[in-house]
């Protein structure tokens, strides 16, 4: 009897630090900053142009879909990598990505290690993605999962297919700007997802991985004309939705002249010809390891 009350309050013991860690987690967080509706805490000091940051999430967060004028997730900053990666273990996580999220408490960590790790790496590109490197995206990637959870449920949201969720994540964070620029071009975005020494050279396949459901979620919205709504209940698959992206994809187009093209993207080109006759499902046909 006395082990089991032992172990009874081991057990006690972890899950109240858990609760403090997750739910109550300032004393780890001195430094504080109110800005642009967001309430951040950070392990150590806040640069000033951090502000900027938040500005252009608060831009990117009012263009969502979901947005519906508040939101409610805090930004906690770990700019030691050692206390992120205690969180994740703590939360049971395997490893850590550019944020931990704790959705039934209202708080989000990020690391700034890996975010700009991933800035570096890829050499901030995809511009318009989660794999440049930006803070102001990683921050509204989150937001926008926590908008789909106070949308449908955190029992329902946790049923979205990974593809369907990532994808949409990224494409809400990710919208605004890529209507503000000038110089952006889906059908480029398709090819780039085709070029596979473009990902062997500087990106790995996991990124890759990522950014196709990124460009999948912005098909079937952006061109197809789907709401959030129509996602979850289209039953869309994976599999369909490449299909019918890369049969618009390689359709005949007409040219700045007026001339009929064939393909898309670059016409001509053997090498994204060649990759439209193999499927993208082929091209992520081994196991990804995350």
């Amino acid at each position: 009897m006395k082990w089991v009350l032992l172990g009874l309050a081991v057990v006690v013991a972890l899950f109240g630090l858990y609760l403090s860690v997750f739910f109550l987690p300032y004393p780890l967080f001195l430094h504080h900053m109110e800005h642009a509706g967001f309430s951040v805490y950070s392990d150590r000091e806040i640069a000033e142009d951090f502000e900027l940051v938040l500005q252009d999430a608060r831009f990117r967060v009012e263009g969502m879909e979901l947005y519906r004028g508040s939101n409610h997730l805090r930004i906690f900053v770990c700019r030691s990598q050692r206390l992120f990666v205690y969180l994740n273990r703590l939360a049971g996580k395997g490893h850590g990505g550019q944020a931990l999220v704790i959705s039934v408490a209202g708080n989000a960590f990020f690391s700034e290690q890996v975010i700009e790790s991933v800035g570096r790496r890829n050499g901030g590109r995809p511009v318009h993605s989660r794999l440049e490197g930006s803070w102001s995206a990683a921050i509204a990637h989150e937001v926008a999962h926590d908008l789909v959870y106070s949308e449908v449920g955190y029992r329902k949201a946790r049923q979205i297919p990974v593809w369907i969720s990532e994808g949409f994540a990224d494409y809400s964070a990710n919208l605004v700007p890529a209507k503000e620029d000038p110089e952006y071009d889906f059908r480029e975005r398709i090819e780039l997802l085709l070029d596979g020494d473009c990902w062997r050279s500087t990106m790995g396949n996991v990124d890759r991985r990522h950014f196709r459901w990124h460009v999948l979620v912005e098909y079937l919205c952006s061109v197809k004309g789907l709401t959030f709504t129509d996602l979850m209940d289209a039953g869309v698959t994976e599999e369909s939705a490449e299909s019918q992206m890369m049969a618009w994809y390689s359709a005949p187009q007409l040219d700045d002249d007026g001339e009929l093209t064939v393909g898309s993207g670059s016409p001509g080109r053997e090498d994204v010809k060649s990759e439209i006759r193999n499927p993208i499902s082929e091209i992520f046909s081994n196991p990804i390891r995350t």
